[in-house]
């Protein structure tokens, strides 16, 4: 695909997406300055750019030009690079794209170069980049970092009927994935949302909604209070469709004043700080600008209903806070951490005991996780939040991402410990689209399992065996489905140990 400029223009620059969220590899065809790509370098500056703004962290640079991958395969060479003046992993965001495109140039164009000088910086290259929520596909990135990711343009629904009955299945989507709270209140444990459904004072037979971030609820971050009128441009809530008859909940950028805000949120203020995107939308005449935004797609699945949702709720609390100049605990992005080390360690004589070799179980437990792993043709990535927060591991590359946390005692507080951080990292990391699980080295009590399996996480099991300075581990059998492949191509255990895996998808 060719880039757009800021101006609209289609630069000469040819640039590809491949990859699966959070981790994509961006490619960009070589140049040579006359025919073939000849904007190659205002190509792969705006595509920085773009990746700056979308707060994406550069990881890896290679070669890939046909040449140098035959030498790859021939004698095994390394295509990789990286800049002296840009370390990786390298987060994009405030970086001087020309200087970064200079540098990978660069040093790109000395990888099995015949001019010593360094040759072409104008060469095949692939950038691999992670990226922050929100989820998106590789299609949907390419457009976006050419420049070409349409606006959605919505139509407001005429018939009040139809909008009230939309609202509802909307309000019944978020109350199946809720459990009952004190009073009538209703918690979103996936979402870590809660909220109130209330009659209407305004007209009989529909719902005013109050969501927010809080566990006794108030201050409520944002309301969806059915409007008065279809199509009302002076309503804060309206349901609108696409082309293709898909209907949308959408609400106004417009947050009241509450003890969690610094005043009125609305218009570029509330654009900039809750980070999300309007939509355009027809069908209602106003002489006042409005800026409507997507709450949830209604004909999607009740999942994907409350996880539109619950983002939406959180933005508008994120915009609250940030309005009154509270500087968030987690701005930044994860980053990728270190892989687990296994084998042994020496622990130092101290006092009256003796120096002594200690394996570190953890990291051999892991180790065997990514071997399972890349047999099944994925990958295990961590991840760490700039507080230093450090998720154990998150598989990628299959139909769904799975966030994994591994203890390597089964004991009440283990599981106390794991369950807070898969509910908290998939929050922090902004990995709420994971499915969770938790490993263990045996199988819980059933009470606790049952308390696990409520709060929407998942169980598995593996069996850990020494040898030698080493350690043999075995998942369960449903566990290594859950990562791809038939239970035939990798070892389990003879017993398949007890896992809630089997029937757990969030």
């Amino acid at each position: 695909m060719k880039p757009l400029d800021n101006n609209g223009h289609e630069l000469r620059s040819t640039f590809s997406v491949a990859g699966t969220y959070p981790i994509f590899k961006i490619t960009f065809e070589s140049g040579d300055g006359r025919g073939r790509n000849s904007q190659y370098a205002a190509g792969v500056e705006i595509v920085l750019e773009r990746l700056s703004n979308v707060d994406a962290t550069l990881t890896r640079a290679q070669i890939t030009s046909d040449r140098v991958i035959k030498l790859v395969l021939e004698k095994g060479i390394d295509p990789s690079f990286e800049p002296r003046a840009f370390p990786f992993p390298l987060r994009l965001q405030s970086v001087d794209s020309v200087k970064l495109r200079k540098a990978l140039g660069t040093a790109g164009g000395r990888i099995e170069s015949d001019q010593a000088s360094g040759g072409n910086n104008t060469r095949k290259m692939t950038l691999s980049v992670t990226l922050p929520g929100p989820v998106r596909g590789a299609a949907d990135l390419e457009l976006a970092l050419a420049g070409r990711l349409a606006v959605r343009r919505l139509e407001m629904m005429p018939e009040l009927s139809d909008v009230d009955a939309a609202l509802v299945e909307w309000l019944e989507a978020l109350r199946q994935g809720s459990r009952r709270d004190r009073g009538n209140r209703l918690w979103m444990s996936e979402e870590m949302v809660m909220l109130k459904a209330s009659a209407s004072a305004k007209r009989a037979g529909v719902f005013d909604v109050q969501l927010g971030v809080h566990s006794s609820g108030k201050p409520w971050s944002v309301e969806i209070n059915a409007p008065a009128e279809a199509a009302d441009p002076n309503g804060l809530v309206s349901v609108a469709t696409d082309r293709q008859g898909r209907r949308f909940v959408l609400r106004q950028g417009r947050l009241r004043p509450n003890p969690d805000s610094g005043g009125e949120v609305e218009g570029a203020k509330f654009r900039t700080l809750s980070g999300l995107e309007p939509v355009i939308v027809t069908g209602a005449v106003s002489k006042v600008a409005r800026d409507w935004y997507v709450v949830a797609d209604i004909d999607g699945s009740a999942e994907d209903i409350r996880r539109q949702t619950g983002e939406f709720v959180h933005a508008c609390a994120r915009a609250r806070l940030l309005s009154k100049g509270l500087v968030l605990p987690h701005p930044a992005p994860p980053t990728l951490a270190s892989d687990e080390k296994g084998g042994v360690f020496v622990k130092p004589a101290k006092d009256a005991t003796p120096e002594k070799e200690v394996l570190r179980l953890q990291g051999e437990v892991w180790l065997a996780l990514r071997r399972v792993v890349e047999k099944a043709g994925l990958d295990l990535l961590k991840l760490r939040h700039e507080a230093g927060y450090e998720v154990d591991g998150i598989i990628v590359g299959g139909s769904s991402r799975i966030l994994v946390e591994i203890k390597t005692g089964a004991s009440a507080a283990d599981i106390y410990e794991g369950v807070g951080q898969l509910v908290l990292y998939s929050r922090m990391l902004d990995l709420s689209d994971c499915r969770r699980i938790l490993l263990l080295p045996g199988e819980p009590s059933a009470t606790l399992v049952s308390a696990v399996e409520a709060e929407g996480l998942m169980i598995s099991t593996y069996k850990a065996t020494k040898r030698g300075k080493g350690l043999d581990v075995e998942f369960s059998q449903a566990f290594v489905s859950q990562c791809g492949p038939s239970p035939a191509a990798t070892p389990v255990a003879a017993k398949p140990l007890v896992s809630t895996l089997a029937l757990g998808v969030l």
